[in-house]
């Protein structure tokens, strides 16, 4: 079963203990923003301005990757000087612990965060995020941005097949998710030990029972099972295996713009996971921080984030990876992932890990 699943289980228990008089005394960031959305355009940014100034600082939980994260918060430093930033590299499980810790606990540290769907879904749930409707959000389409405001998609990340150029030549590459099935690439693959997404988007593309069938048949492959997309990428540059099945399609490229052996193709059905930028329900810095969540989503902070690889949803924005969204992909969002998350954690690790 998911770590994620049987972490929230167990600390949701526990969710209503010291932290809840507290909270029910405070007024939440999404109410503090929400009032100043009322007002007229022009007099919102001047009030927003001036109280993130006062407030100083925000804090940002992010799941960018560490070399990333310094650049994207200096062009926002270099916009506005007066806001500090003080960023936390947490990703995946350890992010949800570490925020429903310190709201138990009653410490409300953070302003800002971002992460996955599947992040998205569960730190929702505990109650730690609260909506904002960013004005910037107006240059997103849905699915990318829910009704209520909770969630935005800072960057999606659309998954492919990468494969070994030395050992793999492109006209043998697999092009449909059967052909993995073939003896000749059993012992050859990478799998995600925590490939929940993906391995949900296949039951809904195949059906329930076809798919359920092809993922057994696939667990017999004798499958590589590796945490971290990044991680299968460098080891297939390496030449550990020939394939992985799943990996991210921005870092397959980068990889390869730096002369590794590596390249991608497209399977269908061809889907991209969203990453989404959530505001804090108790954030101890609100304009700050949607000063900060306004900027993210701006064409500028989009501009930032594609230098990078990662593709944008923001209309107008050009990417540096054109050619992974040429073709139309499913976005796995909030919304699809968040009321199957505990059966398909379930149903994937039962196949492929054997728990």
């Amino acid at each position: 079963m998911s770590r994620i699943v049987l972490f929230i289980a167990g600390m949701l228990l526990v969710a209503t203990m010291g932290s809840d008089a507290a909270r029910a005394a405070t007024e939440t960031a999404g109410s503090v923003l929400g009032k100043l959305n009322k007002l007229p355009a022009e007099q919102r940014q001047k009030i927003l301005l001036e109280k993130a100034r006062t407030e100083g600082e925000v804090s940002f939980y992010s799941s960018l990757q560490a070399q990333q994260i310094e650049p994207f918060i200096q062009v926002f430093r270099k916009r506005y000087p007066f806001i500090k930033v003080n960023p936390y590299r947490v990703s995946g499980n350890r992010q949800i612990i570490k925020i429903q810790t310190e709201m138990n606990a009653g410490n409300h540290l953070f302003d800002v965060t971002n992460g996955s769907a599947e992040q998205a879904a569960a730190i929702k749930k505990i109650g730690a995020i609260d909506p904002y409707n960013s004005p910037q959000r107006d240059f997103f389409n849905v699915p990318n941005k829910d009704r209520e405001g909770y969630f935005t998609s800072l960057y999606t990340i659309p998954i492919v097949l990468g494969y070994n150029t030395n050992l793999v030549k492109r006209a043998e590459a697999p092009r449909t998710y059967e052909d993995l099935l073939q003896p000749k690439w059993k012992g050859n693959m990478f799998l995600d030990d925590e490939a929940y997404e993906w391995f949900a988007v296949l039951l809904k593309h195949m059906g329930r029972e076809k798919g359920l069938q092809y993922m057994r048949n696939l667990a017999k492959q004798d499958l590589r099972m590796v945490r971290g997309r990044t991680a299968q990428s460098q080891l297939l540059s390496a030449g550990e295996r020939p394939l992985a099945i799943a990996l991210s399609g921005h870092t397959v490229l980068d990889l390869k713009a730096r002369g590794a052996p590596i390249d991608h193709v497209i399977l269908d059905p061809y889907f991209a996971q969203a990453n989404k930028l959530m505001l804090a329900r108790h954030a101890p810095h609100p304009h700050a921080a949607a000063l900060f969540v306004d900027w993210s989503l701006s064409e500028e902070g989009q501009s930032i984030i594609t230098t990078f690889g990662r593709v944008v949803a923001r209309k107008g924005v050009k990417q540096r990876f054109p050619e992974l969204v040429e073709k139309d992909s499913f976005l796995v969002d909030v919304e699809f992932i968040a009321p199957i998350l505990d059966q398909s954690g379930k149903e994937f690790s039962q196949i492929f890990l054997g728990r």
